[in-house]
């Protein structure tokens, strides 16, 4: 071979073979947003439609939210029973913070 064939074939593994070595991966697309578990009744398991106007109580240091006002006075009666519910996976509860004070 020749020096200027030895140069073309240099340069030729130069532009063609050397970047695609370097090249970067695709780009990942982001991880869909997870959408958090829906609040729900921890009285009739049906979902809460707005946390910040929903009744709730709180027991043991967590909210319990209430899908209508007449779901409130009865969890009140006996929030053991329906924790076990809760706890069960049919609804979903907030921890509270601590009160300062």
């Amino acid at each position: 071979m020749t020096k200027p064939a030895i140069f073309v074939a240099a340069a030729a593994l130069t532009l063609f073979a050397v970047p695609t070595v370097f090249a970067q991966a695709p780009a990942k697309k982001p991880a869909a947003a997870v959408k958090p578990a829906p609040i729900v009744c921890a009285v009739m398991g049906d979902k809460v439609p707005d946390v910040k106007t929903a009744a709730f109580s709180v027991y043991k240091g967590k909210k319990y939210y209430f899908c209508c006002a007449g779901c409130k006075p009865e969890f009140d009666k006996n929030p053991a029973k329906y924790v076990k519910t809760a706890a069960a996976g049919s609804a979903t509860v907030k921890a509270t913070k601590p009160k300062k004070g």
